[in-house]
């Protein structure tokens, strides 16, 4: 795993392009998450696909714009993942995902105190999420996903792929949090996941 850029540097105010995401042409096993510079959307990549989400005319518009950057981005090539597995248990909250997650990377034998990608697939009972839009300067000092395009999809049908580490608070996840996902749904919506539910039959991929 690498990531450049940090979550509390955009809280401070630095919305600036730190990583061009014209470095990550053709590559395949790309899994990552992050901010596009100046908070003007979401960018998701998953196997290789870059999903770049913006908020266009309060519609939400997705693309792989590669000319573009993002703000912080942590990311991971992952050549080979582990058998999915069900995730065993119903989470109603992003809290409870995260401790499944814990549970399930211990039991297939993957370090829990360095930080590992994850993903899952299957129809969630819901996802909360959102697509960060420009702020005006007025806004800066409010929180920087105030004016952000918030979504509430039911039953979806989506992959997220997420990245968990319990000592980057702050960095590339956020302050009380273990983990940082986004979701792409089927019909192409993406975005940084607030909140979730899920069935116990949701699929869980680990990195071999």
């Amino acid at each position: 795993m690498r990531w450049q850029g940090s979550i509390r540097a955009v809280h401070g105010g630095d919305v600036s392009g730190k990583v061009p995401l014209q470095q990550f042409k053709d590559k395949k096993n790309l899994y990552a998450v992050g901010p596009v510079a100046d908070l003007d959307g979401e960018i998701t990549a998953i196997a290789g696909k870059i999903y770049v989400a913006r908020v266009k005319h309060g519609e939400v518009k997705t693309d792989s714009d590669l000319s573009t950057s993002a703000s912080f981005l942590v990311w991971s090539e992952v050549g080979a993942w582990q058998a999915p597995v069900r995730l065993g248990a119903k989470v109603e909250n992003h809290a409870q995902l995260e401790k499944q997650i814990e549970a399930l990377a211990t039991k297939a034998g993957i370090d829990t105190s360095r930080p590992f990608p994850f993903k899952l697939e299957g129809v969630f009972e819901w996802v909360d999420y959102h697509i960060l839009v420009p702020i005006t300067h007025q806004q800066t000092q409010a929180g920087h996903s105030d004016g952000a395009k918030k979504i509430s999809a039911k039953m979806a049908d989506a992959e997220i792929v997420g990245f968990f580490s319990t000592n980057h608070e702050g960095v590339f996840t956020h302050k009380g949090s273990v983990a940082h996902l986004h979701v792409v749904e089927r019909n192409g919506n993406s975005g940084h996941v607030d909140e979730i539910g899920a069935s116990a039959n949701v699929r869980v991929a680990l990195p071999r």
